[in-house]
C-alpha cells in the first residue's frame, strides 16, 4: 500500500495530536460541584438586615392593631399595649437604624468593586489600540506576495 506524502503526514500530526492529548486531559478530570456562598457579602448583609426591618415593622403594625382594640374594647389594657407599641417602634428604629447602615456600606463596596473594574477595563482598553489594530493586512499580503518567489 502507498504511504500518504510527508507533508500530509504532517498537517494529520499536527491535527490529530492535540486531540489525542485533549481525550487525555478530559478522563482525568473530576466533576466540579458548586456550592452556595459560606460567607456572606456585604449586600447579603444588607438584604438580611433590610428583611429584619420589614418584620420588625410588621410586628409594629401588629401592636398598634392592639392598641386600637384595646381602646375600643378594654380601656384597662390600654396603656399596656401602648407600652407594646412603644417597644415594637424602638426595635423597627433599631432595625431600621441597622439596615441604613448595612446597605451604606453594601454601597460602598459596591462603588469601589465598579471603580476597580473600571479602572482595569480601561487599561485593557488602552492595550487594545496599541500595536497594529488599524493595518490594512489585504494590502501588505497583497504587496508580500509580488515579493515571493513560489518553489
Amino acid at each position: 500500500t502507498p504511504h500518504p506524502p510527508p507533508a500530509m503526514r504532517a498537517a494529520l500530526l499536527v491535527v490529530l495530536a492535540p486531540a489525542v492529548c485533549l481525550a487525555r486531559l478530559h478522563v482525568a478530570r473530576e466533576p466540579v460541584e458548586i456550592v452556595a456562598p459560606n460567607v456572606p457579602s456585604d449586600s447579603m448583609k444588607a438584604s438580611a438586615a433590610i428583611k429584619d426591618y420589614f418584620a420588625a415593622s410588621a410586628k409594629r403594625d401588629d401592636a398598634w392593631t392592639s392598641v386600637v382594640e384595646a381602646k375600643n374594647r378594654s380601656m384597662g389594657r390600654y396603656a399596656a399595649h401602648l407600652e407594646h407599641l412603644l417597644k415594637a417602634q424602638n426595635k423597627t428604629l433599631e432595625a431600621l437604624d441597622k439596615a441604613t447602615e448595612m446597605q451604606g456600606v453594601a454601597v460602598e463596596t459596591a462603588s469601589a468593586a465598579k471603580t476597580e473594574a473600571e479602572t482595569k477595563y480601561k487599561a485593557k482598553e488602552a492595550d487594545l489600540g496599541a500595536g497594529r489594530v488599524g493595518a490594512d493586512f489585504t494590502a501588505e499580503a497583497a504587496e508580500l506576495k509580488t515579493k515571493m518567489k513560489v518553489f
